[in-house]
């Protein structure tokens, strides 16, 4: 898959697939290490107002809705970056156990329809869970991106297209060794067949 199509790919979404939802702002230039006393309480939170959604997620931006009497403009955004944490169902793991991110965004495009103001937003920073304290570490996703969401961009595309099932035909570094041994037992088992005719 090309990477201009995994950037704008993008997957609809609802409660069924976040699970979790929380949002905070923050100065874009705080956007580097933040310990979980400065984080504070959310500023939205899935279900309760005014109902934040993701309406749909790529692994370069998402689009973010909530209940609104009027238009936020985009300005009042400037210098600001949106911090989200999402849980989200991992389409490939029949454990049901889901994926956690907490990634930092910049508001790109704001409109407002239907009671709802629906932001635009641009991944920027990916949170790195510091291990010696209840941190958070931001690193630049602009250019790389997150590779777990990435990863499951590409597989609910797979299962849009039902094609989630098919068995992997590469070759899978996780079980390298096991594979030379098939390559080298069929190699074997041609060698040795009795010739036809």
């Amino acid at each position: 898959m090309d990477d201009d199509y995994r950037s704008t790919f993008r997957v609809e979404t609802d409660e069924n697939i976040v699970l979790e939802l929380a949002l905070w702002l923050r100065r874009a230039s705080e956007m580097k290490r933040v310990h979980l006393k400065a984080l504070g309480d959310p500023k939205m939170i899935q279900g309760k107002p005014p109902y934040p959604r993701i309406e749909d997620l790529s692994s370069a931006g998402m689009s973010l809705s909530f209940k609104a009497s009027q238009l936020m403009p985009v300005e009042k955004f400037a210098g600001v970056a949106l911090l989200a944490y999402f849980k989200l169902v991992d389409p490939t793991d029949t454990t049901g156990e889901p994926l956690s991110f907490l990634a930092g965004y910049e508001v790109k495009h704001s409109q407002f329809h239907s009671d709802r103001n629906y932001l635009g937003l641009k991944l920027r920073w990916d949170g790195v869970p510091d291990q010696n304290d209840k941190a958070v570490f931001f690193a630049d996703a602009a250019k790389y991106g997150i590779a777990d969401l990435t990863k499951w961009c590409d597989d609910m595309n797979r299962k849009v297209c039902g094609i989630e099932n098919l068995p992997p035909q590469g070759l899978r570094l996780d079980r390298l060794l096991r594979e030379l041994d098939i390559l080298r037992s069929g190699a074997s088992a041609v060698e040795h067949s009795p010739p036809r005719g």
